[in-house]
């Protein structure tokens, strides 16, 4: 380079009168080359020779220069980036400083908004804390408005009175969130239920609510503070409004009881909604006394292990519940056990299960089918014990449903599970040591069906003197397990489980006997079984008998005899029945009998039986024979009368029954 090229020293530019030559004797960049953040030399800060003070040499050494070079190895698209990240850190003018520190407080501004926005989005919670109940909420919710009366579906009730501007309970309100009217939350604080069932109890009233727009999916119980909350996630359909489309929405309850009271917080929303409201208040529930009835008091009571041919009789047994109207409420109020002993749906159980008092039964029972072990049964259908067959003497009743949880009629054979019946003969051949098996749902249970083992200890009389009125076990037997099914090792039917009775023992200890009711005793309720029944309000007796019938002015007059087929030996008190035209032996129905019959009689000590009406000849008939302790005889088309058939016949010479 010439001495007429080097710049001149600017004394204004350069306070150094002398500066020193470059000691770096390799040529300049070509500014074109340049990285973003080096100085062109006509920046003042520059000295005359093109070099930058110590410390801004250092800078764009660590800065802007380490990042051009090694921006070179990773392509044009990168080096590109990096010209303009070294740029904006680099040293620069004050108008790049200024964008860049705008550019950073923005980020910042940006920032706080998004947080600030976060934090009012978010929903405050607050304390609900009423009645004993205590948890935190949304605060996000409009004023709370009464549940309306709910009507109950098995039974006609009037409207209750209206609640006195002082009571306590029931509290029963209903919280809508302002952000999605379809996002709710119902809490109801009742009386505690005298039934210790709870569970049961709470499936009624979800049912009682919802009908057959209902549908539970799973419940379980969860342990929340040392308290057992009862936590039932279901699915239910709705209409935003009236006349659109159904939709279906989704609700968890959590219950529990306490020494007095029942509490019951129900959300309802989409399914993401509902998780999350049920994760604000779930694990702030607390209630004011974790005393009183447990929520499932056996829940972890182990079973005793039981034979293959025991486990078949489980979808055999059912849970019979019974309710009244309380305040103008289905109320569930009690409950036993029953078995299964017709393919048609009928279920023996206990006189008593159904008895509220002396001269007085429950207005509904609802039967509860077996699902699994260690699982509540599932609710199917209901009847009215007014309408059963009842046989308080010997403490049995035969029920069958014949409506579903919304009150419309109802047939067990119109659909669903089929009904297995648990068969089972009269035994006479029952020794003390044998062993029983005794299945039901007690109310100690949680719900679930339990099995309990005993051994026979003889009979006992009503008194507690020796008869055959029981059968004595060892079995303890409780609450709820009445009505139950007492099988053997075979799986046979033996008895009905009935009662506990305490006593003295020699040393002075006290002694539970188990009762069982043979199953002989149950054969009038077995001949209806298979005779054929419908329920019909006011037919509660077991007597197969005509009352008032229409009789035909001529026909042939039919006698006959009854014996036993075992032996020909005569059989006294036999029904002989012959019924209308056209009625067959599947459309029996002994609470009908005065619409069904034409023409009727018993046998005498002698077996033989003379109808009391005469019968229209030409015709086909179907004939009944019916009497305690043998099996029912019905034949369809067993009668046929032409016209030539004499006035006086006997059309089978000897009717021969099958002992039971």
């Amino acid at each position: 380079m010439s001495e007429q090229d080097e710049p001149k020293p600017n004394p204004e530019l350069n306070p150094n009168p002398n500066p020193k030559p470059n000691p770096d004797p390799s040529p300049k960049p070509d500014p074109k080359s340049e990285p973003v953040g080096a100085r062109p030399a006509s920046d003042p800060d520059l000295d005359p020779a093109g070099s930058m003070p110590l410390a801004a040499e250092e800078d764009e050494e660590t800065l802007a220069g380490r990042a051009w070079r090694r921006a070179t190895t990773i392509g044009p698209v990168m080096v590109d980036v990096t010209r303009q990240v070294a740029y904006a850190l680099g040293p620069t003018s004050p108008y790049h400083r200024h964008d860049f520190i705008v550019i950073a407080l923005a980020a910042v501004v940006v920032a706080g908004a998004a947080f600030g926005h976060r934090r009012m989005v978010a929903p405050t919670v607050e304390v609900f804390e009423t009645r004993g109940l205590r948890f935190m909420r949304p605060a996000t919710w409009l004023a709370p408005e009464e549940v309306p009366y709910i009507t109950p579906r098995l039974v006609a009730a009037e409207p209750p009175r209206p609640k006195a501007p002082d009571a306590e309970l029931p509290y029963h309100v209903v919280y809508t969130s302002t952000l999605d009217s379809d996002v709710r939350m119902e809490v109801r604080i009742e009386a505690a239920p005298t039934w210790p069932n709870i569970i049961a109890g709470l499936e009624l009233d979800r049912r009682t609510r919802w009908g057959e727009l209902y549908g539970a999916d799973t419940s379980r119980v969860r342990t929340i503070a040392g308290h057992d909350w009862l936590r039932t996630r279901f699915r239910y359909a709705y209409a935003p409004v009236k006349g659109d489309e159904p939709r279906i929405g989704h609700a968890v309850e959590l219950a529990t009881v306490d020494r007095t009271r029942v509490y019951a917080i129900t959300l309802y929303g989409s399914q993401r909604r509902v998780a999350k409201l049920e994760e604000t208040i779930a694990p702030t529930l607390r209630v004011s006394s974790h005393t009183g009835m447990p929520l499932v008091p056996q829940s972890s009571r182990l079973q005793p292990a039981y034979p293959e041919s025991v486990a078949r009789t489980f979808p055999s047994t059912v849970m019979v519940m019974v309710a009244d109207l309380v305040d103008g409420k289905l109320r569930a109020v009690g409950g036993g056990s029953g078995v299964v002993v017709g393919a048609d749906g009928s279920i023996l159980t206990n006189h008593h299960v159904l008895d509220r008092t002396e001269d007085k039964l429950h207005d509904v029972f609802v039967i509860g089918r077996f699902v699994g072990i260690d699982q509540p049964p599932r609710l199917v259908c209901a009847g009215k014990p007014t309408a059963s067959k009842l046989q308080p003497g010997v403490d049995l009743a035969l029920v069958k449903c014949d409506m579903d949880l919304d009150g419309r009629p109802w047939s067990p054979s119109s659909g669903g599970p089929s009904w297995p019946a648990l068969v089972g003969a009269p035994r006479t051949d029952l020794s003390p040591g044998q062993r029983l098996w005794v299945l039901g749902y007690p109310d100690v249970g949680g719900g679930s069906l339990t099995i309990l083992q005993g051994l026979v200890e003889g009979f006992t009389s009503e008194e507690g003197t020796l008869g055959k009125d029981y059968i004595k076990t060892d079995a303890s037997l409780s609450h709820g397990n009445s009505g139950g099914p007492v099988v053997d090792d075979a799986g046979n039917l033996v008895g009905i489980a009935t009662a506990q009775r305490r006593r003295i023992g020699n040393n002075g200890t006290m002694i539970k006997d188990g009762l069982v009711r043979p199953l002989a005793t149950a054969t009038s309720l077995l001949a209806i079984v298979r005779a054929g029944w419908v329920p019909r309000v006011g037919h509660t007796s077991v007597e197969i008998e005509p009352t008032a019938i229409d009789a035909e002015a001529e026909g042939i007059r039919i006698s006959t005899r009854v014996v036993d087929a075992a032996n020909d030996q005569p059989i006294s008190g036999a029904l002989l029945m012959v019924l209308r035209p056209g009625v067959s032996a599947a459309q029996v129905d002994v609470n009908r009998l005065d619409d069904m019959v034409i023409a009727w009689g018993r046998s005498g000590t002698s077996g033989d039986v003379y109808l009391k009406q005469p019968v229209p000849a030409p015709g086909t008939y179907t004939v009944m024979v019916v009497v305690d302790g043998y099996v029912p005889l019905i034949g369809t088309d067993a009668l046929r009368l032409a016209e030539d058939t004499v006035p006086f016949f006997d059309p089978w010479g000897e009717v021969k029954l099958e002992a039971e």
